[in-house]
């Protein structure tokens, strides 16, 4: 599998390089360099690795935790993150072998600690998995959280829904987040309230008085 997710994204750098090339060019016209923006996570078995992305914020922004009507972000930024195309430069981590395209996504360093994030020990983290479909706006929801550190109250769900993933991860669970994964580009909220969010609802009986609190209204 390993083998595998590598080869799929080294096709995919290759078929989509042309885009990729314009949104380069139109990141330049209308934000400047630094094209790409990079970060330290923790990755499998704990280790730092650098994750990419295509720039959308103005340059030593601060925080890592983006608010609602962040006005770090730029207007280009604005359509990047909305389509998640910013996301496509992790095909790159991917290929690197930092990464897989189903998986717990990566933390950055001031959220981790080794108790909580065990199942690293395990698994690699991912592009999408059902913490990054269930939680698309996630400034939204930390929005509506509310209070001085509202990624506090986040964090833990997320980690549930990681550990979830963990016991349940198989060949078969991957290719349906996959798939639900590229259905919820053009339609989010469908496949977020009806497909995902009512199995962890009947499996996780804690999540589920947050998503219906934050989600699921």
């Amino acid at each position: 599998m390993e083998v595998f997710s590598r080869i799929i994204s080294l096709l995919l750098i290759l078929v989509l390089s042309p885009f990729i090339f314009i949104i380069v060019i139109f990141s330049y016209i209308f934000q400047g360099f630094p094209i790409f923006f990079k970060q330290k996570r923790i990755g499998y078995k704990y280790q730092i690795f650098e994750i990419y992305k295509f720039r959308t914020m103005q340059q030593n922004s601060g925080s890592s935790i983006t608010v609602l009507k962040d006005n770090r972000i730029t207007k280009f930024g604005r359509i990047l993150r909305k389509t998640k195309i910013d996301e496509i430069p992790q095909l790159f981590n991917i290929l690197k072998g930092d990464m897989r395209f189903i998986g717990p996504r990566p933390e950055v360093q001031a959220y981790f600690n080794k108790n909580s994030f065990k199942f690293l020990e395990k698994i690699k983290p991912g592009i999408s998995d059902f913490s990054s479909i269930i939680f698309r706006n996630e400034d939204i929801i930390l929005d509506s959280i509310s209070g001085q550190k509202p990624y506090n109250k986040l964090l833990p769900i997320k980690l549930e829904l990681a550990y979830y993933y963990a016991k349940k991860k198989t060949f078969l669970l991957d290719l349906k987040l996959t798939l639900i994964t590229i259905i919820s580009i053009g339609f989010p909220e469908f496949c977020s309230k009806k497909i995902i969010i009512p199995q962890i609802s009947k499996d996780l009986p804690s999540v589920k008085v947050f998503l219906k609190k934050y989600v699921h209204s």
